[in-house]
């Protein structure tokens, strides 16, 4: 019987140690070692990402309204020398009535640039005054749609969903996305927003691998998982800042600028805990979110939609995330070059 608990509590053991998240291991370690060196005894209190940061609106309220084409008129475009029969067809199986987000997208990235050609077609025809009509009524309502078309596509699916969830683990450690087909994929698609500046684009040439695109978004959590290393990183900033400004308001650790063994345990830990710890995650985290959030601001720009205000939250550097961020960041190295001015041990300025 003792053999076996011995057993189970090894093996509980190990199993804790294969299921402790890197990036909160790292954070842990560098609160509690400048806990010791300022000797400010704080306990790290980390929140759920949820419990920071709003949740995604529902489906519904993400969701552009489309204005619709009036039934059968879209079946005046069934002519040959228009070269949309196809197209037409295609749209009228009952597959294509169905189409998700990523089909939709691959159908009007085709038919749309068809459509104004068959309309410079049919331009000077005075056989066809009635049928130039009706395509050019349809490519009004085609353009209206269009930018509200590339959001929904992008925004209101599945795919794209994932990315904002607030129950990820952190992005691990040394790892880079900034090469990663995900952003490969993210370019593609503000690629196809920036058509919205142009009225006379054409259909890109990676239209047909959209697909392939969307799974890439399927298979990638990474926006969830930088938004919950935006979470950490913030927590840990902010109450490490909190603890040094409190040991700054309570006793000095060097009198006169001069050093001495304390001074020499958090200089230690700043370099090596700190600096070579905490900072390169810092950075990774920053560089590969910069890039992330900067691809949907850009499709934001080209958009220009009342519902891309809830994207901001996440992505703009005025957002919640963001911007809370970015003061704990700021905030925390000032209370360290406060800290290291009074034993003069600022970086650059110690000898």
């Amino acid at each position: 019987m003792k053999h076996w608990l011995t057993l189970l509590l090894s093996t509980s053991f190990i199993a804790g140690c294969i299921d402790t998240d890197p990036a909160q291991s790292l954070i842990e370690t560098y609160a509690e070692r400048t806990s010791r060196a300022i000797d400010i005894d704080f306990d790290l209190q980390l929140n759920k990402t949820s419990k920071l940061y709003p949740i995604l609106p529902d489906r519904r309220e993400r969701t552009e309204t489309l204005r619709p084409i009036t039934e059968g008129l879209i079946d005046v475009l069934d002519l040959k020398q228009c070269g949309l029969i196809d197209l037409i067809a295609q749209r009228n199986t009952s597959l294509g009535k169905l189409a998700g987000g990523s089909q939709r997208l691959i159908y009007e990235l085709g038919f749309i640039p068809k459509l104004r050609s068959c309309q410079k077609l049919l331009t000077g025809d005075s056989s066809q005054t009635d049928v130039l009509a009706r395509v050019q009524e349809i490519n009004q309502i085609k353009s209206d749609n269009w930018p509200k078309q590339i959001w929904n596509s992008l925004y209101s699916s599945p795919e794209m969903e994932q990315h904002f969830s607030l129950g990820a683990a952190p992005l691990l450690p040394d790892a880079d996305y900034s090469t990663s087909e995900l952003m490969l994929t993210m370019q593609r698609f503000a690629e196809i927003a920036e058509t919205q500046n142009n009225t006379d684009w054409q259909t890109p040439s990676f239209a047909n691998e959209l697909e392939r695109d969307y799974e890439t978004l399927y298979r990638s959590n990474f926006g969830s998982e930088w938004l919950a290393s935006m979470a950490l990183l913030t927590q840990v900033l902010e109450q490490t800042s909190e603890a040094i400004n409190q040991r700054l308001n309570d006793r000095p650790i060097c009198f006169n600028q001069r050093q001495n063994q304390k001074s020499e345990i958090l200089w230690n830990v700043f370099m090596k805990f700190y600096v070579n710890s905490l900072q390169p995650y810092i950075a990774q985290v920053e560089r590969t979110g910069r890039q992330w959030s900067n691809l949907h601001q850009a499709i934001i720009a080209s958009l220009n939609l009342p519902q891309s205000r809830w994207l901001d939250t996440y992505t703009h550097p005025e957002g919640e995330v963001w911007s809370r961020y970015l003061k704990a960041r700021e905030n925390h190295t000032q209370s360290w070059q406060n800290i290291l001015d009074q034993c003069g041990l600022r970086p650059g300025n110690q000898n």
